[in-house]
């Protein structure tokens, strides 16, 4: 029974890559096709969902160009599987309005073509099990979302977020290349199964760091993170949605694969990447707080939560490597559960952007304001989900994040400071920042007043579009409140990533989120009476009283109210890349002064771009090798199977 599971997963697989090629078509083939992709995403939930509940491995091998390969449907792969299909599934309904079929030169046909091959290619990655195939599929995954991220090509941001973005994934590429030879070398052959009994080599470290390397580009890890924002940002919303939600967790999700493969981690690996966890997290939502363009505010964001799962996947390790089983369970427990959460408030925090994008026409928080009372739903939807990126209860990211405190607490007590200590203040640090950087994300954008006619015009979308967010909303909440069910599933996982583990998460969380959720369901019925009495309060007639006197007040305007620049300016004026920008006041008759500033990322724009342009530069020397001569093309021919054949006779002498 447990093959037919492995079955419903291959054959969404096919139906994504059906849904990309109908879409093409345009009309009722591009309707059908969204109604396969639909389809697919529940058939791959319920294989996924049945394999976290308990059901067998399933494997599938088969012989490909000649070579074996196998596929497997395990729990690990489930882990992933779900919400790639959960976010994956609700995009292609929400993008039905978003960005329909029928936008001038074929946007919309191309775009939902490459959607549906970005699902299928990454339900491959989290199925394939064999080094060569991973590959290919993983540069079909990279080359989608390529095409995806630069869908609007004729604007110049875009087209270079996207090149830059491609660059950036197949310097990944090269570094995975390299770490599946030298796997492939370690486990005997290609196929991937784990060395069961096997003593430590010294190739395992280079190992890490070359699926360190490959997978921290597409994870977004500093520093390897500088593609992201601009990605992010420039893509279309449900696009942006499946890249943060799912694309950035293969990385995650390599990482966690590979290092099950190998018998043990070596000492010290998992607190570097605990520390280098905790400087993402911290970086990441530092220049969250200073940008403004809410778009590019969300990517950032992703890196700080990419950054917490970093921690938690370098806190396992760290168990692994020291045969601490508690530590095993609270580090990858606690790194998939973030995973599961930032999915479902992720998505629907770009599904509200998108809304918001669609009915104003613009990324920048400075001209927008008042949108609540413009486009009620929408605000109300994305409220839970601005919550629970703030680590807030009674909503989901605030349980994964306890599972990271217990266990960086559980660290301290068995000495390893120096790692554990550094995870702690940052894991602290991140989510006080994350509470301001999206007060000032809602406040700037639903509350006060318009500060332009872009704001003043918006409405709410269809429920074509509310209908995702209100399903992600719900799920903010069901996750907090139902994470005791979570635990077996959990367990399951763990023992994938380190085999032989012990089921603890059951036995040791138990307590903990029961008494957390039982705090949390009396939160909310308080909640509920406040709210219920103060409704049925009654409410004092106006006419009965007069006003307050209000100094000359008549009504607030929007110079009167907090900017995003302004309300930031305190927390982000120290990072590097901030620069502000304000003449001095003079005079006793000043003229209107304007507050800017200007954002530059530390390692993409300061540091990587300026060399890279720099490089290409001094590049250009070789254009001179192409004159536009066939008889100069002629002469490097000759030239060449000139230093061939002396290469070769001096071969055979020093042979010979």
């Amino acid at each position: 029974m447990h093959m037919l599971d492995l079955i419903l997963v291959l054959s969404s697989i096919g139906a994504w890559a059906v849904s990309g090629l109908m879409s093409l078509g345009g009309g009722w083939k591009a309707r059908l096709g969204t109604g396969l992709g639909v389809l697919g995403s529940l058939a791959a939930g319920v294989g996924a969902i049945r394999a976290l509940a308990g059901a067998p491995p399933a494997t599938l091998n088969v012989h490909l160009w000649g070579l074996p390969v196998r596929f497997e449907l395990d729990a690990l792969s489930a882990a992933f599987l779900v919400p790639l299909h959960l976010i994956g599934g609700l995009g292609l309904l929400y993008g039905r309005e978003y960005w329909p079929e029928d936008l001038p030169k074929g946007a919309g046909r191309t775009l939902r073509f490459f959607y549906g091959t970005i699902i299928a290619s990454m339900s491959l990655v989290f199925v394939v099990r064999q080094g060569i195939l991973f590959l290919v599929v993983w540069e079909l995954m990279a080359v989608s979302a390529f095409f995806l991220v630069s869908t609007e090509h004729e604007r110049a941001d875009v087209r270079r977020a996207g090149w830059v973005y491609l660059v950036s994934t197949h310097l990944g590429t090269l570094a995975l290349t390299a770490m599946v030879i030298l796997l492939g070398h370690r486990l005997g052959g290609f196929p991937w199964a784990p060395l069961r009994g096997a003593s430590p080599a010294a190739v395992d470290g280079w190992i890490l760091l070359l699926a360190f390397l490959g997978f921290g580009f597409k994870a977004g890890v500093f520093p390897l993170h500088f593609w992201l924002p601009g990605a992010h940002a420039s893509a279309p919303s449900h696009v942006s949605a499946i890249l943060s939600a799912v694309m950035l967790k293969t990385g995650i999700y390599g990482l966690l694969r590979v290092s099950s493969l190998l018998p043990a981690i070596p000492r010290g690996i998992g607190g570097t990447l605990l520390a280098l966890g905790a400087f993402t997290a911290v970086f990441g939502i530092g220049n969250a707080l200073a940008q403004r363009d809410y778009k590019r505010l969300l990517a950032y964001s992703s890196i700080e939560n990419l950054g917490v799962i970093a921690m938690g996947v370098g806190l396992g390790w760290t168990g692994r490597a020291t045969h601490d089983p508690w530590l095993v369970a609270l580090g990858f427990g606690g790194a998939l559960f973030h995973v599961w959460n930032h999915a479902v408030f992720k998505g629907l925090l770009f599904f509200g952007a998108g809304s918001v994008l669609h009915a104003t026409g613009t990324r920048d928080m400075e001209v927008l304001g008042g949108l609540a009372a413009r486009m009620p739903r929408t605000a109300w939807w994305i409220f839970p989900g601005v919550l629970a990126v703030a680590a807030l209860p009674p909503f989901n990211a605030f349980l994964s994040e306890w599972f990271l405190y217990r266990g960086l607490f559980a660290a301290l007590q068995r000495g390893y400071p120096w790692s554990a200590v550094v995870a702690l203040v940052a894991l602290a640090l991140t989510g006080g920042l994350a509470a301001v950087a999206f007060a000032r994300f809602y406040a700037v954008l639903f509350l006060g007043q318009p500060r332009s006619a872009a704001g003043q015009h918006a409405h709410d979308p269809s429920g074509v579009m509310l209908a995702p967010m209100a399903a992600l909303a719900i799920l903010c909440l069901a996750l907090g409140l139902g994470s005791l069910l979570l635990l077996p599933m959990l367990d399951r996982v763990v023992a994938v990533i380190a085999p032989g583990a012990k089921p603890m998460l059951v036995s040791g969380m138990g307590r903990d989120l029961a008494w957390i959720t039982g705090l949390e369901v009396l939160l909310l019925l308080l909640g509920g009476l406040a709210l219920a009495w103060i409704r049925r309060s009654p409410r004092p007639d106006p006419a009965l009283a007069p006003p307050t006197w209000d100094c000359g007040y008549a009504a607030g305007t929007t110079r009167m109210q907090y900017t995003g620049s302004s309300f930031a300016d305190g927390w982000s004026v120290h990072l590097p890349g901030v620069r502000s920008h304000m003449r001095r006041i003079k005079g006793l008759f000043p003229k209107p002064l304007r507050f800017r500033t200007e954002v530059q990322d530390a390692m993409g724009d300061l540091l990587v771009a300026p060399r890279m342009a720099a490089l290409a530069e001094r590049l250009l020397w070789f254009r001179r090798l192409q004159p536009g001569f066939l008889s100069v093309y002629l002469l490097y021919v000759l030239l060449t199977l000139l230093g061939v054949f002396l290469w070769m006779l001096l071969r055979a002498q020093v042979l010979g």
